[in-house]
């Protein structure tokens, strides 16, 4: 295969800025408006699209954002990652290790496994909805981290504590000019700051799930296997490549087989690659999938 470049570090920041915008902005807006029907849109759009920077982190994990690997950990380390309270530094050891042992006893990634055929599906988003899933997710990683060298750095929490202390006193700042009264702006942004964790808790968490079964659940489709993990690469129009499959994540056979190509290259080096290898051909998209592992009986 050929070389793929980084691309410039300005084309990147500028990209990434634009997209934690598109999600970020209706959270700043429910807090300038305050309550309403307004929210229920802001947490479908936040919660959905919150998954696409669930992706970036995972950009930065593999170094790939900006051409300087500080860079991209800072990115990821100390603005993403705490956004969504994670640890980025455990996040980056379980991915690699996701890597190495795809599919086999060892692959500490679980979430492809879960059963959605069925009735399954609407009980795992209700779980989802109160929070049940983020609470075993949370006691997982707590698991994992007790079995790493990083069981004894808990310095990913202050991170959390800053940033969503920087977001708050931003969401209050929008809150009050939109209430011009104290009171009013504090109970509109704590609102709207509720709102987003929740969001990231019931429906970011519902999409990443569904995201990473897509991608590396066994199907009827009689996809590439590495030991019981699937690899696909699917197609996606703009609305899936925005909540699921942006950044490469589309092209996530390609990315298990060169995880040395950054993502903006991923759908040029999948044509090249299907040439001799027409396995990596994506044929079919999210929904396809997911409505096949949905009515599935075996």
């Amino acid at each position: 295969m050929r070389q793929y470049p980084k691309r410039s570090d300005v084309i990147s920041a500028a990209r990434v800025a634009g997209h934690i915008a598109l999600v970020l902005a209706p959270i700043y807006l429910a807090a300038y408006m305050g309550p309403g029907l307004l929210l229920v849109a802001v947490w479908l759009w936040t919660g959905f699209t919150m998954q696409g920077l669930l992706n970036l982190i995972h950009e930065c994990a593999h170094y790939h954002v900006f051409k300087q690997r500080w860079a991209s950990d800072l990115l990821g380390r100390w603005f993403l990652a705490p956004l969504v309270v994670a640890d980025f530094d455990n996040y980056r050891k379980l991915h690699w290790a996701h890597h190495r042992e795809l599919g086999g006893a060892k692959d500490p990634k679980y979430s492809f496994k879960v059963d959605i055929r069925g009735w399954r599906l609407p009980l795992f988003f209700l779980q989802c909805l109160i929070g049940v899933e983020a609470l075993k997710k949370f006691n997982y990683q707590k698991r994992e981290r007790a079995n790493s060298d990083l069981a004894n750095s808990q310095f990913w929490i202050i991170r959390v504590l800053v940033i969503h202390s920087i977001f708050a006193a931003s969401l209050f700042a929008v809150a009050w000019l939109g209430a011009r009264d104290l009171k009013l702006a504090a109970l509109n942004a704590f609102i709207a700051y509720a709102l987003e964790i929740y969001s990231v808790i019931s429906l970011t968490l519902f999409a990443a799930t569904l995201r990473a079964i897509a991608e590396h659940q066994d199907g009827a489709d009689h996809p590439e296997v590495s030991g019981h993990a699937a690899l696909r690469n699917l197609k996606a129009g703009f609305l899936e490549r925005l909540i699921f499959g942006c950044y490469g994540f589309a092209e996530h056979a390609t990315h298990h087989h060169y995880p040395a190509i950054p993502s903006y290259c991923l759908v040029e080096a999948t044509a090249e690659l299907a040439v001799k290898a027409p396995e990596l051909t994506p044929r079919f998209n999210y929904r396809s999938i997911l409505a096949a592992q949905i009515t599935s009986q075996t």
